[in-house]
């Protein structure tokens, strides 16, 4: 999964330079973050100022903490799956504060 979170953050920082109005709208955030999958394996990064940090692993307490099984994950991504619609059939947790929510929806757009 270390792998796929690394393709996913260089995509997103790649979109964070190249497009202004996505740039706007995280380029001035700061947050941190921690997933789990499987109930097994974490990671944890940040977002800061525009640019996702390297992912590290292990879990830390984080602003974001996100529980997720693999296959839910990779079937967001592949948009096979909404990711609210995974939220509300739990198969994805999120503690976060309401506007955090928001940013994650944001940041994998």
């Amino acid at each position: 999964m270390k792998e796929i979170l690394n393709q996913l953050s260089e995509t997103v920082n790649r979109r964070i330079e190249s497009d202004e109005k996505y740039r706007k709208k995280l380029g001035k955030v700061t947050k941190t973050f921690c997933i789990t999958f499987d109930g097994k394996e974490s990671y944890n990064f940040s977002l800061d100022n525009g640019k996702i940090s390297e992912i590290q692993d292990g879990r830390k307490d984080s602003d974001i903490m996100v529980n997720v099984d693999s296959d839910t994950f990779r079937k967001i991504l592949s948009k096979e799956i909404d990711p609210l619609s995974a939220y509300i059939e739990k198969k994805i947790t999120v503690k976060a504060s309401l506007l955090d929510k928001l940013l994650i929806t944001e940041l994998f757009k």
